[in-house]
């Protein structure tokens, strides 16, 4: 089921740039059918949420990324009664012997029970690479259980390891964790089940977190701060936009003289490395999850964090344009069910009238109605941070053509359009329609579309109300 989920988000905001890694796969269509099923039943409970379709593109397309994918064992040299078995599962496998993956497999296995005989370390490059190709052949022999079998496998085998102290030298840790997060991307292809998918997600990412802070305090530090602020933005406490803070700017994102955004060299990412790539890619893999489970406070939690991080990263900047682009969709959606939560209580005060004198109904519709405004606002300054970065910055060169990466130009394209439906949604009709026309505009300069069709049905709805609110108003004798 979860075969097509991103196919339409190849097009979408949160594009990373293609990796260095070999090999080709089918991840683009990997999350698709299960993902935007549970999406479209979710619109239909929510009013006016048309910008969670971008969203889940948005939250999950990180993942294309993955699209080459990396096998290890051909960089690696092996022992010599390894090597010859595995070139004759090279041999089977090429148009050599008309590409017989089935024979083919059958090498590969016979080459891990080799490195069985010879005690390989089954958590190394050589022992692993092998295991990779042969969850390759399943794969293209249509055997996904077997190969999702091995990834699972796999991915327990790396999480064993390095949660056993000592097992894996320290200076080893970094690239394992590597592998590890790549097969786990890498598995999200196959995996038929929403729960599971959510859960490894989970586990290898609080792993891979746990080594950044411990290589950095600073960092621990930092994100105790940010867990403890993003809580109070659904726990019904009063939340204030005045404490939220934008990182597209001028500190953040350094622009050069011809107007080309550069990476900030004078930061410090070693914390994160030699695997941040393929962390910010596991975390909008998981902010996509928690939307198709219909989990906004966590897609929300974890974008928030996921957006600064990137910052002290040092990620490309276009990803970090698109990130506050879509921590702006999760915030106007965090906003969306404060509302259907306001709507729900004036509904039971409407049927019981009593209700509107009680303390608790009058506290929590305050509450309610000043979160929702609170993530409202908050998801303008998002989309608005990106706009006026580009304004303010009149040679920023955004047009598809001049850049191998168009996630620039999508950023702002889709941020005006999120603006243009937040003043669609507050009834500033005007305002609306000059957005979405620019969106539109946008859309069209950047081969945006899917954001192009939206953004004209949203324009359509503006002229509509914009009629019937001119045909309402009194006429002049």
């Amino acid at each position: 089921m979860f075969r097509n989920t991103l196919r339409l988000a190849t097009r979408f905001s949160l594009r990373i740039p293609q990796r260095s890694f070999h090999k080709s796969s089918n991840l683009a269509n990997s999350l698709k059918s299960t993902i935007e099923k549970q999406h479209e039943l979710h619109q239909k409970r929510m009013r006016n949420l048309k910008i969670e379709r971008w969203v889940f593109s948005i939250a999950g397309i990180s993942a294309l990324g993955y699209g080459l994918w990396y096998f290890y064992w051909p960089h690696h040299t092996f022992p010599v009664s390894v090597a010859k078995i595995l070139r004759k599962g090279l041999w089977a496998e090429s148009n050599k012997e008309s590409f017989n993956y089935q024979k083919a497999v059958a090498f590969y296995i016979d080459a891990l029970e080799e490195c069985d005989k010879i005690h390989m370390n089954p958590v190394s490059d050589e022992y692993t690479g092998i295991e990779l190709k042969v969850a390759e052949m399943y794969e293209k022999l249509n055997m996904f259980e077997e190969a999702n079998g091995i990834y699972l496998e796999l991915l327990y085998r790396f999480y064993d390891a390095l949660n056993s102290p000592g097992k894996v030298p320290v200076e080893q840790r970094p690239d394992m964790i590597r592998r590890d997060l790549r097969v786990l991307i890498k598995s999200l292809e196959l995996n038929k089940d929403l729960a599971i998918g959510k859960r490894n997600l989970l586990a290898h990412l609080l792993l891979a977190q746990e080594e950044i802070l411990s290589r950095s305090p600073e960092l621990k530090e930092f994100f105790e701060r940010r867990k403890e602020k993003a809580k109070n933005i659904f726990q019904g406490k009063a939340i204030s936009s005045t404490d939220f803070k934008t990182f597209v700017d001028e500190e953040n994102i350094k622009i050069n003289d011809e107007g080309y955004m550069i990476l900030d060299l004078q930061k410090n990412s070693s914390a994160w490395e030699p695997f941040k790539e393929e962390f910010f890619t596991a975390r909008d893999l998981y902010t996509a999850y928690c939307l198709s489970a219909k989990d906004i406070t966590a897609a929300l939690s974890c974008k928030m964090t996921t957006v600064e991080w990137m910052v002290m990263a040092d990620m490309p900047p276009g990803q970090i344009l698109l990130s506050q682009a879509n921590l702006g969709s999760l915030l106007y959606l965090q906003g969306e069910k404060f509302e259907a939560e306001i709507y729900q209580l004036e509904q039971r005060c409407g049927e019981d009238p009593s209700l509107k004198n009680e303390d608790v109904m009058i506290i929590s519709l305050r509450h309610l109605h000043r979160n929702r405004d609170t993530c409202l606002d908050m998801s303008n300054q998002c989309y608005n941070s990106v706009v006026q970065f580009a304004k303010r910055n009149s040679k920023l060169r955004f047009n598809v053509r001049d850049q191998l990466d168009p996630s620039v130009a999508q950023a702002i394209a889709l941020s005006t359009y999120g603006m243009g439906v937040l003043n669609l949604h507050q009834g500033v009709l005007v305002k609306a329609e000059k957005l979405l026309k620019d969106s539109i505009t946008l859309a069209r300069e950047t081969d945006f579309t899917e954001l192009l069709k939206e953004a004209e049905n949203e324009l359509q709805k503006t002229s509509v109300l914009k009629t019937k609110k001119q045909s309402e108003q009194p006429q002049p004798n």
